[in-house]
């Protein structure tokens, strides 16, 4: 795990850290906040670094629209008449949502007298971005032959335009898709609360006529807590599934996760609390 994963790592680390104090200390000496633990354990387990790795995803995707209209202004300006460290300078000055700063830092290098080609790879690093870093190999390549960089950055331009016009097509694409994953998640949901509610209650042990010679029995407290494990994994994994399809990437999919788990976990906890009366058998 790199360094850039250092937070996440830590609240893993934390997490875990709970969890074991929790069964090896808290677990003889107060055992009714047993559950209270290990819930927080691993909540601190999965909300931050999920939280953290989509923040950086969308700072990255931010950062991208950002990199398009920095390159259109820059050729703009070097068109005009505009020397490179002018035409840097010129833009540093306009409003980037993301890369404002870095983009200062970039002009800054390069009127100090560091190289432009190593300045703009330096900027690259920092953005952590696959789609700007290739954007910027094929900058500083035709810099170091001296072709017209003007000319590079309308082309590079264009084909980002392009792939993120792309991307806005699959993801209309498949919006049908995503809304047709979304009703079978809730239908499962339902499917899941009706055996709750009717189905298990009506074969537990005080509901059947025999239950030594039928052999069956359903701990219904038991059942309700794998019932709620499997919402909430089939929520998870739904949802980045759904991520997948719509914008291409898994890490997109976790804000559809955190709906479906937390939209499955409430309507079935509040679901499985209304009491329907069971008919006994005999």
């Amino acid at each position: 795990m790199g360094f850039k994963y250092c937070a996440e790592a830590a609240c893993i680390i934390t997490g875990v850290v709970v969890i074991l104090l929790n069964y090896i200390f808290i677990s003889n000496t107060v055992p009714f906040l047993v559950p209270v633990l290990n819930v927080f354990g691993g909540l601190v387990i999965i909300i931050p670094p999920v939280l953290l790795i989509y923040t950086k995803y969308r700072v990255r995707k931010e950062s991208e629209k950002s990199f398009i209209a920095f390159i259109m202004d820059l050729a703009d300006s070097i068109n005009s008449g505009m020397t490179l460290p002018l035409a840097l300078q010129h833009c540093s000055k306009r409003g980037y949502p993301v890369l404002s700063k870095k983009i200062k830092k970039l002009a800054a290098q390069v009127d100090w007298g560091v190289p432009f080609e190593r300045a703009l790879q330096n900027f690259a690093k920092k953005t952590y971005s696959p789609a700007i870093k290739r954007a910027v190999t094929t900058i500083v390549e035709t810099y170091k032959v001296g072709g017209r960089i003007s000319d590079t950055l309308e082309s590079v331009t264009k084909s980002m335009i392009t792939i993120d016009k792309i991307s806005e097509e699959r993801r209309s694409s498949v919006y049908s898709q995503t809304v047709t994953l979304y009703i079978i998640f809730f239908v499962f949901i339902a499917i899941i609360t009706a055996m709750q509610v009717f189905i298990i209650p009506s074969l537990s042990m005080e509901n059947l006529p025999n239950p030594i010679a039928t052999g069956v029995s359903i701990p219904q407290e038991e059942m309700k807590e794998m019932l709620t494990y499997l919402i909430v994994i089939q929520g998870f994994f739904a949802g980045l599934v759904t991520g997948k399809m719509a914008e291409g990437s898994t890490i997109s999919g976790i804000k559809h996760s955190i709906f479906l788990v937390v939209a499955g976990y409430l309507l079935f906890s509040l679901a499985t609390q209304v009491k329907i009366p069971i008919v006994r058998f005999g």
